[in-house]
């Protein structure tokens, strides 16, 4: 029974380490949480390292619920397409006090292609993101029963977010931000998240992140560069991200199914209209993903964990601006814990 607990909260707990602010190179809202499962519980002195790894690849491009694909609309008149593969390498130290450090190293890759229009091409951007450093308080600490705890922490500006692009007039114009490795500002992270255990073999797991971003523009818009129209920069906006998941293994009393358990998810992606934080300025793609998708979680050895899941896009609404929305993201993690090793 020991094993199926630590089974459960293996597969139920979230690392909480998205990628990237922005979804898959669209800009528009943010991306879904990874599946990677960071942490089992705090244990003063364990050492985990995670990591984590998100796709999507999408040509679908949205204003307000509306899919922009008929007769002279978006997707025929500019053909626009977005890919992206972010990597997340996490490490997290326990503390005495219910304290825990971490800090997640992000690797991202995004092309956004457009085949007409002043710069058809593909803006592609590959390189170190935005390295984000975190603090964790643990208020309840229960690896069988209830455990909530919450986090501060601050992005850094370290993913490189000057990348320029030739348009089709040979002017060089700043690559769309999406097309960034990072953002070019520092950020302020809150972080909510916990689990409870019920019925002697479910786990029910929340987390939630709120990314708040004391400057309000940042890199220069490709737009007005271009045309001298519109806003001159980007908007750096808050974003929001939060997963509810539900899961339990397959088998019992020591069967070889015991170690593969399966969990629905549930995800929320949001990018205000108005920032909670500082002002609201420049060029934005406001708007909000709903996801919902199976996943799978193999625990070979109670501390090594592997997660893949799919989460597919339910409703989006692109509240402000258009942009490519994914259909769904394919999502891979791997999580050690030194601990019992």
């Amino acid at each position: 029974m020991k094993k199926i607990f630590g089974l459960l909260l293996a597969a139920a707990l979230v690392g909480g380490l998205p990628a990237s602010s922005l979804a898959g190179g669209c800009g528009c809202v943010p991306v879904s949480l990874p599946t990677g499962d960071q942490f089992l519980a705090h244990n003063p002195g364990a050492l985990r390292i995670g990591w984590s790894l998100m796709y999507s690849d999408t040509n679908h491009y949205f204003v307000g619920t509306e899919r922009q694909d008929g007769p002279g609309q978006t997707e025929e008149t500019v053909a626009p397409s977005t890919l992206g593969l972010d990597n997340t390498l996490s490490l997290e130290y326990d503390l005495e006090h219910n304290l825990s450090l971490a800090v997640e190293i992000p690797i991202v890759h995004t092309e956004q292609a457009r085949e007409f229009g002043g710069v058809s091409g593909t803006m592609e951007a590959s390189g170190l993101g935005d390295v984000r450093a975190l603090a964790r308080y643990w208020f309840r600490n229960e690896p069988v029963g209830l455990s909530f705890w919450g986090s501060v922490g601050v992005r850094l500006p370290t993913g490189k977010s000057d990348r320029t692009f030739r348009a089709q007039n040979d002017m060089i114009v700043t690559q769309d931000l999406a097309a960034q490795d990072g953002t070019g500002n520092a950020a302020g992270i809150l972080e909510l998240g916990g689990s409870q255990f019920f019925g002697g073999r479910y786990g029910l797991s929340f987390q939630t992140r709120y990314i708040f971003t004391p400057s309000a523009t940042t890199v220069p818009n490709f737009r007005y560069e271009l045309t001298g129209n519109g806003e001159p920069m980007n908007s750096d906006s808050d974003a929001l991200t939060a997963r509810v998941s539900l899961a339990t293994p397959l088998g019992t009393n020591g069967g070889a199914m015991e170690d593969l358990s399966v969990r629905a998810l549930f995800d929320l992606a949001w990018i205000p209209w108005d920032d909670l934080f500082g002002d609201t300025v420049g060029f934005r793609r406001a708007g909000m993903i709903l996801a919902a998708g199976p996943g799978l979680s193999y625990t070979p050895i109670q501390r090594l964990t592997f997660s893949a899941a799919v989460p597919l896009t339910l409703y989006r609404n692109v509240q402000r601006n258009g942009g490519n929305v994914q259909e769904w993201t394919f999502q891979f993690g791997v999580a050690f814990d030194s601990v019992g090793i």
